[in-house]
Parts: C-alpha cells; sequence; structure tokens
C-alpha cells in the first residue's frame, strides 16, 4: 500500500534520525523533513507555548498541517508528555504518542508507548548546593539539560550538554537568581532515551500500517478495544475485568476477537462486585 511512498514528517527536532529507517525498511519510503514547519507552534516542553489542545488531538494536526501546506498524500507526527506514571507511584514516565495521516483513503492511523525508560526530571538549587549527583542521575552530557529562573520562570537556557558551559550559565544565572532550576531537555535531539522510544514507536507504526482490513481492504488494521466482562469464579456475576480484546478497523465495522493476552477465562473473587463489594 504504501511502497516507494513520499511521506512528510512534522519536525524541527531531528526526529527523522529515529522515524526515517523502520519506514524506508518496511516501504522504500522517502522522508522529507521541511525546514521551515515549526512544530513549537503546538506547544513546548519548557512552557514558553502552551499546548492547545490534547497530546492526542495536536499529534493528529501536526501531521494534517503538514501535509496540507506541503502537497503530501501522507504524513507523520509525533507527540510526547511527560510526568508521574499513573500506576507506579514516584517514578517518572514517557508518553508518546505518533500518528499517520493517509489522505488517499482518509484515515488517521495513531499508536501510543508509555515507558519508564526516561530520564525526566529536575533539581532546584541555590548558589550553595551541589548538583553533580543530578547530573549523573540524568545522564548529563550525552543528554542536554535547561537552566531555569525560578524568581520569574523564565528559561535561561536549552540544549545544554557541556559541564563547562553548564558551571558557567548557572554561575551568572545566580547574578540575577537566587534559586534556579536545572531540567532535562526532553526535545528529542537533546535526548537519546527518549529518541530510543520513538525509534520503537515508529516500528510499531509500520506494523500497523502492513495490517489491511479483511473486509474492506483499508490499511491500519489492528485499532485496539475490549468487549465483554469476565465471569466471577466463585458466584458467577460479571466483573470489572474483560473478557476479549477486540482488533478494529478504522474504517468500517470489522472486528476480530481475540482472548485475553493472560489466557484467564474466570475472574478471581477479589475483581468481583458482589463477593468483594
Amino acid at each position: 500500500m504504501y511502497q516507494d511512498s513520499k511521506i512528510i514528517l512534522a519536525t524541527k527536532h531531528k526526529k527523522e534520525e529515529a522515524i526515517r529507517k523502520p519506514f524506508e525498511e518496511a516501504f522504500n519510503a522517502t522522508i522529507f523533513v521541511p525546514d521551515d514547519y515549526d512544530t513549537d507552534q503546538f506547544g513546548t516542553f519548557t512552557g514558553e507555548i502552551p499546548r492547545p489542545n490534547t497530546a492526542h488531538d495536536v499529534v493528529i494536526q501536526k501531521a494534517k498541517e503538514a501535509a496540507c501546506r506541503y502537497g503530501f498524500d501522507y504524513a507523520i507526527a509525533n507527540e510526547g508528555s511527560f510526568g508521574p506514571h499513573p500506576a507506579i507511584f514516584f517514578v517518572p514516565a514517557d508518553i508518546e504518542l505518533i500518528s499517520f495521516v493517509d489522505h488517499r483513503n482518509d484515515i488517521v492511523v495513531i499508536e501510543s508507548e508509555m515507558t519508564t525508560e526516561t530520564n525526566y526530571g529536575h533539581k532546584d538549587i541555590t548558589i550553595r548546593d551541589d548538583y553533580s549527583d543530578f547530573l549523573e542521575k540524568m545522564k548529563f552530557g550525552s543528554h542536554g539539560l535547561i537552566v531555569r529562573s525560578l524568581d520569574d520562570n523564565t528559561i535561561i537556557a536549552k540544549g545544554i550538554t557541556q559541564l563547562e558551559e553548564l558551571n558557567t550559565i548557572i554561575k551568572l544565572s545566580f547574578n540575577k537568581c537566587s534559586t534556579i532550576r536545572l531540567e532535562t531537555d526532553m526535545r528529542a535531539m537533546m535526548n537519546p532515551m527518549r529518541m530510543a522510544v520513538i525509534n520503537k514507536l515508529a516500528q510499531k507504526l509500520v506494523k500497523r500500517l502492513q495490517q489491511i482490513c479483511h473486509q474492506c481492504q483499508t490499511p491500519g488494521f489492528g485499532k485496539v478495544s475490549v468487549k465483554g466482562n469476565l465471569l466471577c469464579e466463585d458466584c458467577g456475576t460479571e466483573t470489572t475485568l474483560f473478557k476479549f480484546k477486540v482488533l478494529n478497523c478504522i474504517k468500517c465495522n470489522y472486528q476480530e476477537h481475540l482472548p485475553r493476552p493472560d489466557g484467564l477465562e474466570k475472574a478471581d473473587s477479589k475483581y468481583c462486585p458482589y463477593c468483594n463489594p
């Protein structure tokens, strides 16, 4: 379907280093990166430009606008979000989305990846504080840092990877600020850990695009949902655990029902609203 295709990638942060190869290997695709498309207009990690919508909406908007502006049928965009893991307390998480816009088939395919493989973090320091342990933990050198003034919440410098430069910026900053924040620079070109996650996600997207709906032959089959409820093994009441994993076509109503990946056919009573109210 996408063999020898030309695809625009909406990025200004060198994400082609993570995304280009999977598409070249699978489709012999040509990835075009415009040099005048400012993706910061959709929001910045450092907050100077707030993200106007949800990450899901923005990752689609990025790709669609790039496709329309440069006249491409196919477009890719990526959007990342960072913060506490929703299930593992006090552990940071990277949630990445990638979108593929196909104007010929009038479809949008989205894949996601959540991982704790991230150096996302920050440290607030005064002029007396040592920050060497933080630099080691954040993989400083191979990964960039940002210096922010907490007095007025302004960015002093981004993309710092050299210790001498960092020390100089910090020293000069304390001439004007009482407290500064050292932050990980989460832009892809400054963060190899993030770039690795984006590459994994690009491979995931390629596999999804290679799946064709058996009914309408639309690519991108495999949007995941769940259906049904497992019955309690003790009393037979419906529990909160789903029964089937469902793969969906993104264009027609065709579905495939798959058993749970863990093989469960009955639910433990601890999930039962009757046995364990």
